[in-house]
């Protein structure tokens, strides 16, 4: 009877030993898991900090490309894309830091003007003009889908920092 008890603890202390070999086993791979997943984390990251940067690249040489009155266009079409797509922080960036002293101090005031703008917009450049540094659009904003919408007009100033860099104001009615 002995021996069949020593051999019945031998086994277990060995079963035990063996379950603490596969803990800490499979606690190492679950680190060496970890780490893996991280540095692919990692370079996913930085993979999409050089795609956005390939693609800031590519918008600022087509817009260096273009004409002023194309490249006007397309800075206030930016603006109002965010204003459409409810990015009204992305919006309220783009504007001259001396407008939004005047007219704008929060970005919650500026959400609260902007709500009066239809919801699905179409703007028809009506003039543009080149005043120094400062480029004055004449617009008219309208919903393209509902025409009982009255149309608001507005002057639009933009100052060009740079390719696809600039500030704008507007008229605040």
């Amino acid at each position: 009877m002995d021996k069949k008890l020593i051999n019945l603890l031998l086994i277990i202390v060995i079963l035990i030993l063996l379950a603490i070999n596969i803990k800490i086993y499979i606690n190492n791979n679950k680190d060496e898991e970890s780490n893996s997943m991280q540095n692919i984390h990692v370079e996913n990251n930085v993979q999409n900090i050089q795609e956005e940067k390939d693609i800031n690249n590519t918008i600022t040489n087509k817009v260096s490309e273009m004409t002023e009155r194309s490249r006007m266009q397309s800075y206030f079409g930016t603006f109002i894309k965010y204003i459409e797509q409810k990015e009204y922080e992305s919006a309220y960036n783009l504007l001259n830091e001396s407008f939004k002293n005047n007219y704008f101090t929060t970005l919650e005031e500026f959400e609260n003007y902007v709500q009066k703008y239809p919801k699905n917009i179409v703007v028809d450049y009506k003039n543009i003009d080149r005043q120094g540094e400062l480029y004055v659009l004449e617009v008219e904003i309208k919903d393209v889908f509902d025409s009982t919408i009255e149309p608001i007009t507005q002057r639009v100033v933009v100052r060009e920092l740079g390719a696809n860099e600039f500030t704008l104001s507007f008229q605040v009615e």
